[in-house]
């Protein structure tokens, strides 16, 4: 795991001899010994990367690499028990969400993988259904935070406050705007802060853009 190691560790040392296959920023992070796993996890990454534009708009290639060693990872998550899943998936959510990218990606990840790991493996099929309940429990506790009822409005209001066409990727804008307010109040203090940094960048965007985003991000914090 990602998690802080001591100078001079034997994990440290390991980690100066071997490299991440899939990317070699990560360290010693888990990934599945099956190949069907492997590559299940790999499929499940390029799909969440074509759902999710904003990938690599903000993040590019770097992005791609992570994508690829943070889906493999996740992959090896079934294997262990309930509440471990639970708490290395509220990890990692919080870890990516202080970074820009909220829960609602992971959440949505997590169904992609699962069905590509039972396409793949269809005998494992009860077994990659934790992946599915873990996904429930992002989406619980965002629901419990910031309802979708109040939420979905302000939401969907982004591209018209934006001057862009209301589209599927310019609604997801701001879904990701008020979804970074449901982390913030889940405790993920830079949540907010990490996503108007792209997108309040007015050497970025238009003015317009900008101000529509600032008062997505307002109205969600008042709902």
């Amino acid at each position: 795991m990602r998690g802080g190691r001591g100078r001079g560790s034997k994990r440290e040392a390991a980690e100066t001899t071997w490299s991440h296959p899939l990317n070699p920023e990560a360290g010693m992070s888990p990934m599945p010994t099956d190949p069907r796993e492997i590559d299940a996890a790999l499929r499940a990454g390029k799909i969440s990367l074509r759902l999710t534009p904003y990938y690599g708009f903000r993040y590019g290639e770097r992005g791609v690499r992570f994508t690829r060693s943070d889906s493999a990872f996740l992959a090896t998550l079934p294997e262990h028990d309930e509440a471990t899943i639970k708490r290395q998936i509220e990890w990692l959510a919080g870890v990516l969400a202080n970074r820009g990218m909220p829960s609602v990606l992971l959440e949505q990840h997590l169904r992609v993988l699962a069905r590509e790991l039972t396409r793949a493996v269809p005998e494992k099929r009860d077994f990659y259904r934790a992946l599915v309940v873990a996904s429930d429990g992002l989406r619980a506790r965002r629901a419990a935070l910031l309802p979708e009822s109040a939420g979905r409005p302000i939401a969907e209001a982004f591209p018209a406050a934006a001057g862009l066409p209301n589209t599927w990727r310019t609604r997801g804008t701001g879904h990701l705007l008020v979804a970074a307010v449901a982390d913030e109040r889940a405790g993920m203090r830079n949540a907010v802060p990490s996503l108007e940094a792209f997108f309040l960048d007015e050497t970025t965007f238009p003015a317009r853009f900008v101000a529509a985003a600032r008062e997505t991000i307002a109205r969600a914090r008042g709902a």
